[in-house]
């Protein structure tokens, strides 16, 4: 039985349980902010994605207290990341979906650092982080019937040219070591810059 896609109206509560908002927005509000989005399932996508990312929140500070305590720390955790898959609900081919997404959530805010030509260990990261996405992407292709191999094959071979190009920064950051902290620095900002919305109201 397909899962029912949730309201912007449940969403929002969830937000709200979350302390990410001090209320849910009314009705009314929720109407104007999806004709501003460009439509329902717009806006249930966007606050969709901004709960995900208050339940990363959430989960990096209880994991941060239980791993306080010694003992299992190992099992422990295994136990508690095991929960963000089954709870989505990916089950066969969709658990591997599910990865994909989350991968292409690390490798989104990264992509923009491919042509930071001072930033090696950026570059480096931006296609580290894609090849995951095409290597995933080539197991969900591979998946369902009637996918085709030069679609599979398409996709490892850009994996495959990925991490070569990722191997050619990292030696190139073998060279600039001395300013490494620098660089860091500025990673960080250029990372944080590119998820900021725009002009246009999508991040760079």
């Amino acid at each position: 039985m397909p899962q029912r896609t949730p309201r912007p109206s449940e969403i929002s509560a969830a937000l709200a349980a979350l302390g990410v908002y001090t209320q849910a927005p009314s009705d009314h509000e929720l109407e104007e902010q999806a004709i501003a989005a460009g439509g329902e399932n717009v806006l249930a996508a966007v606050l969709a994605n901004a709960l995900y990312g208050a339940a990363i929140g959430c989960g990096m500070l209880a994991e941060g207290q239980m791993l306080e305590q010694p003992t299992n720390q190992a099992q422990r955790l295994s136990l508690a990341r095991a929960q963000a898959l089954k709870a989505s609900g990916a089950e066969g081919p969709g658990f591997v979906g599910a990865m994909h997404w989350q991968a292409a959530h690390i490798a989104g805010p990264l992509r923009p650092l491919k042509d930071h030509e001072h930033m090696p260990l950026g570059q480096a990261l931006a296609a580290v982080s894609w090849a995951l996405v095409l290597l995933l992407q080539a197991m969900c292709l591979a998946e369902p019937a009637g996918s085709t191999a030069t679609e599979v094959t398409k996709a490892l071979a850009d994996a495959r040219a990925e991490l070569s190009t990722a191997e050619e920064h990292l030696r190139r950051l073998d060279e600039q070591t001395a300013d490494l902290a620098g660089e860091l620095h500025g990673l960080i900002a250029a990372a944080h810059d590119a998820m900021r919305p725009h002009g246009n109201g999508h991040a760079s």
